[in-house]
């Protein structure tokens, strides 16, 4: 895939945002709190499809396997590492913004691949695989950008693999159709999980995906996005730029 030269990140700014590959975006998980919260202000609950999430940012070490209060000696280890890359822990894994400026899919998953969480494991882009895990993310990295940035996921409609773009997205089709489209989607570290595509998508014709906003209906779901773009505009007076989240699996 190609990628673009990098423009300049907007950072926390009152500014219109779109959000979820247009106006047909629609579902998904609401967003919580407004734009300029801290990132670690718990701000607000996320309605999901098994009921809220509340924030309740910076609780880590509360009995979640692996964490650096509670967890084995290995795992402790792991989240000094991401202390170290200032990074969030769940589950286990760890997690940096290292945005910088607004880039491409491409330039976004270079970037995690050049980071390293203990000198052994490299980074990559997001993986989500439960609606857990999502909720997590945007509490922590992503409220605070609401309506203004998206994010980059690990997730691709490969060109080898579907050669005929047709077999990437469709618009008006039947669920069953739908369904058969977003399979064809490919997690890094071969994940297998659909529960966030919103409305529709995959129905843009593109081949990346980003976590994205729906500033019409205040959602957050998965939408299929020009891999090449730095930003993009899916509503009219609705700019977004991309933030680049990286995942450490230690």
């Amino acid at each position: 895939m190609s990628s673009c030269g990098g423009e300049e990140f907007t950072s926390n700014q009152a500014v219109a945002g779109s959000a979820a590959g247009g106006a047909s975006d629609t579902g998904g998980v609401p967003g919580a709190g407004g734009q300029g919260a801290a990132p670690n202000a718990g701000s607000g609950s996320i309605i999901t499809e098994g009921g809220s999430f509340n924030g309740g940012a910076g609780t880590f070490g509360n009995g979640e396997a692996g964490n650096a209060v509670n967890g084995d000696a290995g795992a402790g280890n792991a989240m000094s590492h991401c202390t170290a890359l200032e990074g969030m822990e769940f589950k286990g894994h760890c997690y940096v913004d290292a945005t910088i400026l607004s880039t491409s899919q491409a330039q976004a998953a270079a970037t995690c691949e050049e980071r390293s969480l203990d000198g052994k494991v490299s980074g990559h882009l997001l993986v989500l695989d439960s609606v857990e895990e999502q909720n997590f993310i945007l509490e922590q990295f992503m409220v605070p950008f609401t309506d203004v940035s998206d994010a980059w996921l690990g997730l691709t409609c490969s060109e080898l693999a579907h050669p005929d773009i047709n077999g990437c997205y469709c618009m008006g089709c039947t669920k069953a159709e739908l369904a058969e489209k977003q399979r064809a989607w490919a997690w890094l570290r071969e994940a297998s999980s659909t529960f966030g595509w919103i409305n529709g998508n995959p129905n843009g014709g593109f081949r990346c995906a980003a976590l994205a906003y729906n500033p019409d209906l205040t959602v957050w779901g998965w939408v299929d996005r020009p891999c090449d773009k730095a930003s993009v505009t899916s509503l009219p007076g609705h700019p977004h730029a991309y933030r680049t989240l990286c995942e450490f699996e230690p």
